[in-house]
């Protein structure tokens, strides 16, 4: 993750914010996993929370803020069912978190518990690969080497379902020892409008959908696309 520019889609966030008139205090980073986002944020002054469904990920995501010497709260959840004990002012889910969500009712779900979390009026920023970045993807293996550790990086893609698939199998050199690891990582792309339906279904305003780091709307040549949705009145 050393290359991914976490800093750069904070500054994008803060950017869409602003140009929306939002200026919020606590935000809650969904599926924040080890904290790389979370810490950003609280680096900048925000109140944050951070909820994922990998224990083993919040104790890395707690190691970075204590050796930081910041405050930030931890939950163990998934994304269609976590609750935080109190709500915040903004929501943002980033490097295609959403995308993990295979069917549309585990999506609707997630959006629900979303709107739950957060103040009256308050927004939620996310991204997504759409399905024409995940079918262009195309099936093949890559090999990938540093100091303490060696991977195998495989795509598949199903053009039925329009579900990527990537099977990693790792090793991690530790205390002298490599260590071997296996996991399939899968995500799935609907199209733009239906995320736009379930949001409204939710309880969202959909103030913006927007081409990646960028205020174009997003159209058929998007990659990656960012959601922003306020939380409607009742």
């Amino acid at each position: 993750m050393a290359d991914v520019p976490y800093r750069r889609w904070l500054d994008y966030i803060q950017s869409v914010w602003s140009a929306h008139g939002f200026r919020p205090g606590a935000v809650l980073d969904l599926a924040c996993g080890t904290g790389n986002m979370t810490l950003e944020l609280a680096l900048r002054g925000y109140e944050v929370i951070g909820v994922d469904s990998s224990s083993t990920m919040l104790e890395v995501a707690q190691r970075k803020f204590r050796s930081q010497g910041l405050l930030g709260e931890f939950f163990l959840g998934d994304m269609r069912d976590f609750s935080i004990p109190r709500q915040v002012d903004a929501v943002v889910s980033v490097f295609d978190s959403m995308n993990y969500l295979l069917e549309p009712d585990d999506l609707k779900r997630a959006f629900a518990r979303v709107r739950a979390c957060l103040k009256d009026g308050g927004v939620f920023v996310f991204d997504v690969n759409t399905p024409e970045r995940l079918s262009i993807i195309p099936e093949q293996t890559h090999v990938m080497e540093g100091p303490g550790y060696y991977l195998v990086w495989t795509d598949f893609y199903d053009p039925r379902r329009k579900i990527w698939r990537v099977k990693l199998t790792g090793f991690i050199k530790d205390s002298g020892a490599w260590r071997r690891f296996d996991e399939t990582h899968r995500e799935r792309a609907f199209p733009l409008e239906c995320l736009s339906g379930w949001l409204a279904e939710a309880g969202f305003d959909v103030l913006a959908v927007y081409d990646s780091c960028s205020f174009r709307p997003a159209d058929k040549t998007t990659s990656r696309a960012y959601f922003v949705a306020r939380k409607a009145p009742v």
